[in-house]
């Protein structure tokens, strides 16, 4: 019998396509059909509704496959559809949906996500038996973003393939059918074949980038940057030459956004275990193309650092470092003190949500009862001048 075993999930939006996935069973045909949002109103208030019939568009793969992967085209940007999914082969079919998705707005429209991380990274220490993970999907669903990133560690053991519905796909579910993901390798995906069978990032898929409204993110692998063998220090020094920091280099340089956000998952700079200070051979990279923000993981707590630049506190032009170790929170692993790079620092399973317009992003650190427990925004003039508030 033919069975829908994970998702449909949304992956790659543009402003003229979205690429669907989902897994079965068996092999089966891959059919994904756009239907028209309809628009209610009453009185002065309007919503969505799921259409019944009216069929926009269909797209379909040749050849039958378990891991599913469609991509719809000739979308509007900004735009609410919604979709449905369809699988067939000799033993059944199944069928799933009309779910909402939205395409991805011009530049100049504001827009939001969230940011977590440590699904399945934090599964050794949770006493909670995975309601934190559910915790935290049901408060980034609350905030309806655009897109959501994740920051690594989103399984226990990548190798696992249990692992991908036990920490994402199970608890995400019905945040992921209508919000596209994006995530980068941690050290418990351990560079497991399950993550580029399961996500349709551009390849390589451990590092890539891509454009959203204002905003040039940019996904980086640390976990290649510093091999186990010889973690938390770096095979050897880090800079041009590497494929990756070439790519790098010219990803940031042609880069025409307004903001520019990168994110792996170790972090450079954070007041507790787990800093990996041989990253900080990145930072000048980041300094000189203009990067805004960085966030990162790998140490289970929240942190923001102040604004820095070449190893100082900078108000002026400064990046900041934010560890969003979010799906769980192990306070015996921040230091007693701080250091003099932390701004605010605390350790609650938590969200980062992200407001980004032309001139401003703000920041919101949630925890998961869905309270908010730091703040703060970024403005840029007119000249690129920055200010911090």
């Amino acid at each position: 019998m033919l069975c829908l075993i994970k998702g449909p999930y949304l992956q790659w939006p543009t402003m003229d396509s979205m690429t669907v996935m989902w897994e079965t069973s068996q092999p089966s045909s891959s059919r994904v059909e756009v239907l028209a949002a309809e628009r209610i109103h009453s009185g002065y208030q309007g919503n969505y509704k799921p259409p019944e019939h009216r069929v926009l568009s269909a797209f379909e793969n040749d050849g039958d496959s378990t891991i599913h992967q469609v991509t719809v085209r000739n979308l509007e940007p900004g735009m609410i559809y919604f979709y449905k999914i369809h699988s067939e082969n000799a033993h059944g079919s199944i069928e799933s949906g009309p779910y909402p998705m939205k395409t991805a707005v011009r530049k100049g429209e504001p827009f939001s996500f969230t940011v977590t991380s440590e699904t399945g990274g934090f599964s050794g220490f949770d006493t909670s038996n995975g309601q934190i993970n559910i915790r935290i999907f049901d408060q980034m669903h609350r905030y309806r973003p655009d897109l959501a990133l994740f920051i690594g560690d989103i399984v226990n053991d990548g190798n696992q393939y249990e692992d991908w519905e036990t920490y994402f796909f199970g608890p995400g579910q019905p945040f992921l059918t209508s919000t596209p993901s994006y995530s980068c390798l941690g050290n418990h995906e351990d560079g497991a074949s399950w993550y580029d069978d399961f996500f349709a990032f551009s390849p390589p898929k451990n590092y890539y980038s891509f454009d959203y409204g204002d905003v040039h993110f940019t996904c980086l692998d640390s976990t290649d940057f510093i091999p186990k063998e010889s973690y938390p220090h770096s095979a050897g020094p880090i800079g041009p030459g590497q494929a990756q920091v070439d790519f790098l280099i010219r990803d940031l340089e042609s880069a025409s956004a307004r903001w520019k956000i990168v994110y792996f998952h170790y972090p450079p700079y954070v007041s507790g275990g787990y800093q990996v200070e041989d990253l900080r051979q990145l930072c000048p990279i980041f300094e000189q193309y203009g990067v805004d923000l960085v966030f990162n993981s790998h140490t289970i707590v929240y942190e923001r650092s102040h604004p820095l630049r070449e190893g100082k506190v900078d108000y002026q032009e400064g990046i900041v470092y934010i560890v969003a170790g979010g799906a769980g929170a192990m306070p015996e692993w921040l230091l007693p003190k701080r250091e003099w790079h932390t701004s605010q620092s605390v350790a609650v399973p938590h969200l980062v949500q992200v407001v980004a317009t032309t001139d401003h992003l703000k920041i919101n650190a949630i925890d998961a009862e869905g309270r908010l427990f730091d703040s703060m925004m970024i403005r840029k003039g007119p000249d690129d001048t920055k200010a911090f508030y």
